[in-house]
């Protein structure tokens, strides 16, 4: 009988642009979002596999009922499968999703994973935001941010744009689901999470992407732990990522909305005080580029890549070897190992110092600032550091047809290949591969890419992530394409939570859009277009 495992942990992928989430870490605040899995045989062959969820530790994620199918399924090949669920009453924290994996003739097995949840909230105090998981509270204040210095976006406020170069309110009011949702982000604009489950509403094809900001500039986060801890080190988030990839998620989330909020009223501001929003410091010879996108489906792309983008600043300039945090609390060891840790400061300054292309080795310099508080005294450490980028792609190969009869019912079929930064083929479940699809009316349809033998892939595990879609006579026109790649948590459950912080999934590895320093606009560049014949 065959036996069946899933070999990396469940991942989140967010509603609004379909993308991974930074370490697949599932959030509350998102609501719906979708659990990711990929189940393969690691023993013996079987056909007509059948694959539910049976439960999940959590009472308060709501997983919506659906059984995949695996016509054929051989020995190591992984298949991705996803559940839309609702997070929404979930609690933060470590949880189990049991898996029932059915083959012929009534034998199943049980896979249970775990799941990590965190919940975000905002301060109205702070003007920041709060995230938690078991291990803590992370508090986040932004202060400055880097950004072009024309984003090219209409920015009259609450009044509707009439210069055609933003998306008027009226049309995206849409997007928040109730009139008093609409009055409750009026009145509380800073707080962006309003444009998270309760402002965004699906697909619209009149959305404009405007990021007046794009990359951290200068943060400042507050970690409470639960409960204070005693001695040099507290625990990790979940004891598996650093802190940073929470504040990562943070980043992500709040750009992603800001983009909303930007398009609906103009107020897709994350920073708080005095800094705001600048360029690159006089001097550098350099300014950020202005991403763009032309409206509909391209600026849904054009917001996860950008947000995507800021992740990797961050995550590269805070190093996945080590995070400032932990490298805080090396140097701060208690003069008396009695004391107890109350809280931690960081205060972090980004420098950017190669362009932000995904998939390369570019490097941010960091200045940080660590701050211990015990229950006796305060200690402090300072560094300064150049860390680079370790999510390496050295290319990327694309196949598709340039035209698709729809009234034939040809398939559009998508091939990929990428290769690493030793040009190895990455493979099966590496990587979590999506093909987003962008019509000449706006329209916005992605479908997965696998590497597991069925359907439009003709092999399993060569390398060769494969996908396709069947376009109607309706679809007719030219239609672009992006086939985007990120990589997936492949660390092992039983790593000790140092060696497992090392292991950092969901990063964007293709280089669709780019943020460079040489002015101008940021291009978001599709992977090729496919004529559809009606």
């Amino acid at each position: 009988m065959a036996t069946f495992a899933i070999p990396n942990r469940p991942f989140a992928t967010e509603p609004i642009t379909g993308m991974m989430t930074p370490d697949g870490i599932f959030e509350v605040a998102l609501g719906q979002q979708s659990i990711n899995a990929h189940v393969q045989s690691s023993s013996g062959s079987a056909v007509n596999v059948q694959v539910y969820v049976e439960s999940v530790s959590d009472p308060g994620i709501v997983i919506n009922p659906v059984t995949h199918f695996i016509a054929s399924a051989s020995p190591n090949v992984p298949h991705l499968f996803t559940w839309q669920a609702d997070f929404t009453a979930a609690s933060p924290g470590k949880h189990l999703i049991s898996f029932i994996v059915e083959t012929p003739g009534g034998g199943h097995q049980r896979i249970i994973k775990k799941i990590f949840v965190t919940k975000m909230a905002y301060d109205p105090v702070s003007g920041g935001y709060t995230i938690s998981c078991p291990e803590g509270v992370m508090g986040v204040i932004f202060k400055e941010m880097y950004g072009p210095k024309n984003p090219l976006c209409c920015r009259t406020e609450k009044e509707d744009c009439t210069d055609g170069v933003c998306q008027p309110r009226r049309a995206l009011r849409a997007a928040l689901n109730t009139t008093a949702a609409l009055a409750a982000a009026d009145n509380n604009q800073k707080n962006l999470l309003h444009y998270l489950a309760r402002g965004f509403n699906g697909h619209e094809k009149d959305f404009r992407f405007c990021a007046p900001q794009v990359l951290v500039s200068e943060v400042e986060t507050l970690v409470v732990p639960t409960p204070p801890f005693s001695g040099q080190y507290g625990d990790l988030p979940f004891q598996d990522p650093w802190w940073k990839v929470l504040f990562a998620i943070i980043a992500v989330l709040l750009l992603i909305a800001a983009a909303i909020a930007e398009a609906v009223d103009g107020t897709g501001s994350i920073t708080v005080g005095a800094g705001g929003t600048h360029d690159l410091p006089s001097g550098t010879g350099g300014s950020c580029c202005t991403p763009t996108a032309s409206g509909g489906g391209t600026s849904y792309v054009a917001a996860g890549l950008t947000a995507a983008a800021a992740a990797m600043f961050v995550v590269a300039g805070a190093s996945d070897a080590r995070d400032p945090y932990r490298k805080g609390q090396d140097n701060t060891r208690p003069d008396d190992p009695s004391e107890i840790t109350i809280a931690e400061g960081l205060k972090m300054k980004f420098n950017p110092i190669d362009p932000v292309i995904p998939g390369t080795a570019f490097k941010v310099g960091l200045d940080y600032k660590y701050v211990r508080k015990t229950n006796v005294k305060t200690y402090t450490y300072e560094a300064s550091e150049v860390n680079a980028n370790v999510h390496l792609l050295d290319h990327y190969e694309i196949n598709a047809p340039d035209v698709v009869r729809a009234y034939q019912r040809e398939l559009f079929v998508v091939e990929a290949k990428f290769f690493d930064a030793d040009k190895k083929l990455f493979r099966g479940s590496q990587l979590f591969v999506q093909c987003y699809l962008i019509g000449p009316e706006g329209q916005l349809r992605k479908f997965p890419l696998q590497d597991n033998g069925l359907q439009a892939d003709a092999t399993s595990s060569d390398g060769t992530y494969t996908g396709a879609i069947r376009f109607s006579t309706k679809d007719k026109g030219l239609w672009k394409y992006f086939v985007l790649a990120q990589d997936v948590n492949t660390a092992d459950p039983n790593l000790e939570p140092e060696a497992a912080a090392q292991i950092i999934g969901g990063m964007i590895m293709t280089d669709q859009l780019s943020i460079t320093f040489s002015g101008g606009v940021c291009p978001l560049v599709p992977d090729g277009d496919v004529n559809v014949i009606g």
